[in-house]
């Protein structure tokens, strides 16, 4: 059966990520101390429950059973529908979340909302209108299609955001600092619009920045010119940085303003001190676990929609439920248990190391284009530390010099930093799902920015210590810190770039010299 193309909206289940994020760094807090977080959880339930925040009772039929202190998955249903509009939901983004301390990480497992799955008819439909005949429909439907012979595939909780919570939620926590991986603008004329389908105008250019509400709001929901594949990946990037920004004492402050907002938009099965108190104990339990996320293999269809095989979906499912430990663990766990070589076999291995650094075949010299970017974008506005520009190139990348920048970064209350900033960009041609993809070099005299919290390892490399942050086991950045600043090499929104040739274009940073 032919599916209809779907038409473009501006919604954003993205909130119900970020707002979770907040719930649980928030429950972790006052876990700290008890009567505090008695007090909190009942707080919050009690103002669910008295706006109508409950969902009904097959909703709450379809969730699997709980066992206190045991690893629980939860469903996040982003609703794009406006409060008080009418109609039935319509649901912009579903996201899994699994909590088990025991676990090598914490996953996310993101299912699109055009995602073609096998109705109980047996009929090709999308996802999404699994969610359109209400939420116990959407768990029934993900439970069948992500359960494998042996293993049934479990949702015990689940939480539904409409989008608009979200700019007032990253207003209510200060805002945030993102890396934004290119330039993004839309004011829908052409060339960038002007289409027969409006879309959300945005202008928010590329760079480590501070995003409020709807700047933030606009550059994760943003779709134009990309899919829901490329979207994803930007909303739960995001979500990473937003987590690792989110001070105790920040949340402790803008507590009552946070419960006010997530009760106005939110409905869940958690509707009591004791449930949310689980919640919150598995959240305190995972802390400092590295954040993976699961990725679907998934193919375009010729109606807009996306394809995953059977074979995908057990894989995802698998990953989800057991995932992997990182690259970073893999080696301390090896460094542990390996006996300790002698000086002489050290210095055998360092030259074997240094012989087999090979360049990527990927890679080209592209050293020209980014001197000449540097000289017409960046040096001029980036004076008070060194540029560094990388001498190598994806081979078939170009420099986006018109997204390429030199600037200042703001502080928390919106004041501008006596910080200065550049950002390299370089678009990478699309891949098999024709996406276009971006990866760049950042540089900024700020010496100790709140990214430096994701990195979990390191590594020598041409001489320097980078430290590396990791998605699942693709290098995400590899950071460089300088008596003068902090610089980083960024992978694209979808790690494009292997750990080689992340690694290659780190050893070929070079000072620009004018």
């Amino acid at each position: 059966m032919s599916t209809p193309p779907r038409t473009p909206r501006p919604g954003l289940g993205f909130a119900l990520r970020f707002l979770l994020a907040g719930v649980l760094v928030l429950g972790a807090t006052g876990a700290t101390v008890a009567t505090a977080i008695q007090g909190e959880a009942q707080d919050v339930t009690d103002k669910i429950v008295r706006k109508g925040g409950g969902v009904d009772e097959k909703t709450a039929e379809a969730l699997s059973d709980v066992t206190p202190g045991k690893p629980q998955t939860l469903l996040l249903v982003g609703d794009d529908r406006r409060k008080g509009e009418a109609g039935g939901s319509r649901s912009d983004t579903m996201i899994l979340v699994r909590l088990d301390p025991d676990a090598k990480a914490t996953t996310m497992l993101s299912l699109p909302r055009d995602l073609i799955i096998t109705g109980k008819d047996g009929q090709p439909v999308r996802l999404n209108s699994a969610f359109g005949n209400g939420t116990d429909g959407l768990i029934d439907t993900l439970k069948r299609i992500l359960s494998t012979p042996g293993e049934p595939f479990d949702i015990h909780h689940v939480v539904s955001i409409r989008f608009t919570a979200f700019s007032q939620a990253v207003n209510d926590f200060g805002c945030f600092y993102a890396d934004v991986d290119r330039k993004y603008f839309n004011d829908n004329n052409p060339p960038a619009g002007g289409g027969s389908e409006p879309y959300a105008a945005i202008d928010v250019p590329a760079g480590y920045q501070r995003l409020c509400g709807e700047d933030s709001l606009a550059y994760v929901r943003f779709r134009h010119l990309d899919n829901d594949i490329v979207r994803e990946a930007r909303q739960q990037h995001y979500l990473t940085e937003a987590r690792a920004q989110m001070a105790t004492s920040s949340l402790i402050q803008n507590q009552d303003e946070l419960v006010d907002t997530i009760t106005d938009h939110v409905k869940t099965d958690i509707r009591s001190s004791r449930g949310l108190l689980g919640v919150a104990k598995l959240a305190l339990g995972v802390v400092g676990h590295p954040t993976q996320r699961v990725s679907l293999d998934v193919t375009d269809t010729s109606e807009g929609a996306l394809q995953a095989t059977p074979q995908a979906l057990a894989a995802a499912a698998k990953q989800f439920l057991h995932p992997d430990a990182p690259p970073s663990a893999k080696k301390r766990e090896a460094a542990r248990t390996k006996p300790s070589p002698s000086s002489a076999s050290k210095k055998k291995t360092k030259r074997k190391r240094r012989a087999t650094a090979k360049t990527p075949a990927t890679l080209t010299d592209g050293a020209a284009a980014a001197k000449q970017v540097v000289r017409d974008r960046i040096a001029r506005g980036f004076t008070k530390a060194p540029v560094y520009l990388p001498k190598l190139m994806e081979h078939e990348a170009r420099y986006e010099d018109d997204d390429s920048r030199a600037y200042d970064i703001q502080s928390r209350n919106g004041e501008t930093y006596p910080w200065q900033a550049y950002r390299l960009v370089v678009y990478l041609a699309g891949g098999q799902d024709g996406a276009g993809q971006y990866y760049g070099v950042q540089g900024t005299t700020w010496k100790n920015p709140p990214v430096l919290a994701l990195a979990k390892d390191e590594t020598r490399l041409a001489g320097r210590t980078y430290r590396i942050e990791y998605d699942g086991r693709r290098i995400r950045r590899l950071i460089w810190q300088t008596p003068s600043g902090t610089y980083w090499i960024n992978n694209t929104l979808k790690n494009s770039l292997t750990n080689d040739e992340m690694r290659a274009i780190a050893r070929s940073l070079v000072r620009y010299e004018g």
